[in-house]
Order: structure tokens, then sequence, then C-alpha cells
């Protein structure tokens, strides 16, 4: 088993469509530039998961990260083995597939290609092969991000407004206060006929 024969494709995130070859012993996943698979997304922690090539398949384990790690659904608590197919979802918004890739299929494919001796029927021949080839390893579908889920709002905005109108409402009692002042603190005396 060669480290070339997988690889990770990202599926929903930055750069759908995005496949990054597993060629090292220990491949890192995260947002900064120096791991091995780079999502640069900002639910995905620096150094969020960790890829280990072990006899028995490559193992996948969560580096404490924020949002956690989850595979086909469920958050990775502890090292696990990644299958082929499986998904691999970084927080929310991010997801790869752990895939196998088919060298055999690419070894077929390069054959058809190096015949020198060309015939009327050996083009429909060798794209028959080709075809062959290529439906050995299942077709990447194509995955649309989805639409952005709407926020409550901003925050910050509505905090500012009403502290504004705070502002304004103790500004109007202070003015108000000081305009009629001597009306008031007399007012109960002239009620009184003082």
């Amino acid at each position: 088993m060669s480290s070339s024969e997988f690889r990770m494709i990202v599926r929903t995130g930055p750069n759908p469509g995005t496949v990054f070859e597993l060629t090292k012993e220990v491949s890192l996943i995260g947002r900064d530039v120096t791991n091995d698979v780079v999502v640069g997304d900002a639910e995905v922690s620096r150094q969020h998961s960790r890829l280990t090539r072990t006899p028995g398949g490559y193992v996948l384990e969560d580096l404490g990260s924020t949002n956690g790690t989850f595979v086909n659904g469920e958050r990775l608590v502890a090292p696990r083995v990644l299958n082929p197919g499986d998904l691999v979802a970084l927080g929310e918004t991010v997801s790869l597939t752990f895939d196998a890739t088919a060298p055999e299929a690419a070894a077929t494919v390069a054959q058809p290609a190096a015949t020198a001796e060309p015939a009327k029927k050996a083009p429909r021949a060798a794209a028959q092969p080709a075809a062959q080839a290529q439906s050995a390893s299942p077709p990447i579908p194509a995955v649309e991000d989805p639409a952005p889920a709407k926020k409550g709002g901003k925050p910050w905005l509505l905090a500012g407004v009403g502290c504004f109108v705070m502002i304004l409402v103790c500004g109007g009692f202070v003015w108000f206060m000081d305009y009629f002042y001597p009306q008031i603190l007399y007012a109960p005396l002239i009620w009184l006929g003082f």
C-alpha cells in the first residue's frame, strides 16, 4: 500500500473539488499554510486534525480543535481509522472525502496511448479501455456551496444603537430637569398655597 493511493477531496467550504494527495506518513490538516492539507476557513483551527498512515490504513485524530472533527456525522473523540468514502467534516462548514485512488486504472489508461500502431478501429478500441478505467474509480460529483446561513443580524450594531438611544433618553431627562427644576421644586408649595 503506497501512500500515493489515498487523497482528501474538498466537498464543501473554500475551493470545493480541491484534491490533496496524501504522500507523507503524517499529514496535518488545518488553516495554517504549513499544513499538508490547508483549508482556509475561519471555523478550521490552525492545526485542526492529523492523519497518520498505519499498516491498517490512515488514522484520523482531532488535535483539540475548537469546532471539532466529525467522521460520517459522528464527532471524533478518539483516533479513528478512515475507510475510502468516509466524509470528514471540520466544524460545520467544511467537509472533505477520504478517497482511494486507483493506480492500476491510471496505468491502463496510459498503455493504449503508448501504442504506436494506429488502425482504423484502434482509436475506438483504445477509447473503450480508457472509459472502463475511468469508471473503475467513482466519479466525483460536483458539489455546490450551500447557501450561507442567515445570521441573526449584527449584535454589535444593535448594541450600539441601543446605547445611543439610552444616551439620548438620559440627556433629555437631564435637560428637562435643568430647565424645569424651579417649577418642579416649587410646584408642591404653590399647590399648598405657600
